[in-house]
């Protein structure tokens, strides 16, 4: 729970855009992969002229610059996908 607090409060202060802040969240490293909700708004925004660039870049972010020791986020987009 305080996890999810400061990612709200992570995401305020960094100016996440709410698209950025969904991102952060279905690619968090909570054990769990995510809902798919969240999977399915994600992939909504990527339909989105305006969104696009947003949801992209973060999660490029998250896989590429992020990712050596948050492995779980990674695992979690690429096991998600082939389901």
């Amino acid at each position: 729970l305080l996890s999810r607090w400061e990612r709200a409060v992570t995401n305020v202060v960094m100016n996440y855009s709410e698209v950025e802040s969904k991102v952060r969240e279905a690619t968090n490293d909570d054990p769990w992969g995510p809902s798919g909700q969240q999977m399915a708004d994600i992939s909504r925004c990527t339909f989105m002229y305006e969104q696009f660039p947003e949801a992209m870049n973060m999660l490029w972010i998250r896989m590429l610059r992020e990712n050596k020791k948050n492995w779980r986020r990674v695992y979690k987009r690429g096991h998600h996908e082939k389901l």
